[in-house]
């Protein structure tokens, strides 16, 4: 079979795919997740994943929901990347002109780290600064990846990520923030039982924002190996 390609150097263990050998891709995701995710693969461009540090993360207000917040992260880990398995991916092909869809499920991922809160939860007022830890058990994320090809040199095609669709799924919720109503215990421990015995109807509400801020995450993930090294060098194209 003669295929066109360049040579690659990928780091050990890591199997080079025909781009659109959907079930080699996402045993090469898995490997690199088990593998790479805590390490990061430096000449690949991919960043250390578990923790994944995260500069900052916004939830803006949305004034016809219940849940009506200014929602703040700096400084952020997002810890549970390296326990996550690719679960599906199709969608690619030699001219990336199909979203590629990936579905992973993760046992846990949590935030943890710096945080500022200012709005209403449920017609309650909410406002706080601190740590907060953030759990998600059993989650679920689906995901649509929408990219365009770069071409680059001779016979060269980097990727860019342009757009990215993400629902995130947990199957529970859970919610510390230190720091509520400036220390006042009481107003504190209502909250905390306000919003943990309410986690779903909490997080539905904020779920759209969250899938665009995790999806902003991702993008800029993907597009510091993309930027790297061509499809020419990750793929059999």
């Amino acid at each position: 079979m003669s295929v066109n390609g360049h040579a690659s150097d990928l780091p050990a263990g890591i199997q080079r795919c025909a781009i659109m050998d959907d079930q080699c891709v996402m045993n090469g995701v898995n490997y690199v997740l088990k593998n790479y995710a805590q390490s990061g693969i430096k000449e690949l461009g991919l960043i250390p994943l578990d923790p994944l540090h995260i500069t900052k993360f916004n939830i803006g207000r949305n004034p016809h929901s219940p849940v009506n917040i200014d929602l703040s992260f700096r400084e952020v880990d997002l810890l549970g990347l390296s326990r996550v398995i690719s679960k599906r991916v199709g969608g690619f092909t030699t001219d990336l002109s199909k979203p590629i869809e990936f579905v992973i499920e993760a046992p846990e991922l949590s935030f943890k780290g710096p945080y500022s809160v200012d709005g209403k939860v449920l017609i309650l007022p909410i406002v706080g600064k601190g740590r907060a830890e953030i759990v998600l058990k059993h989650c679920k994320i689906h995901s649509f990846i929408t990219l365009r090809p770069i071409r680059k040199g001779d016979n060269q095609t980097y990727a860019e990520v342009t757009d990215i669709k993400m629902q995130v799924d947990p199957s529970h919720v859970s919610y510390k923030l230190e720091g509520l109503f400036h220390g006042q215990k009481d107003l504190s421990d209502n909250m905390h039982i306000l919003i943990n015995e309410n986690w779903q109807d909490i997080f539905n509400e904020l779920k759209p924002s969250i899938g665009e801020a995790m999806g902003l995450i991702v993008k800029s993930v993907l597009n510091k190996v993309f930027d790297k090294t061509p499809l020419e060098e990750l793929f059999i194209v």
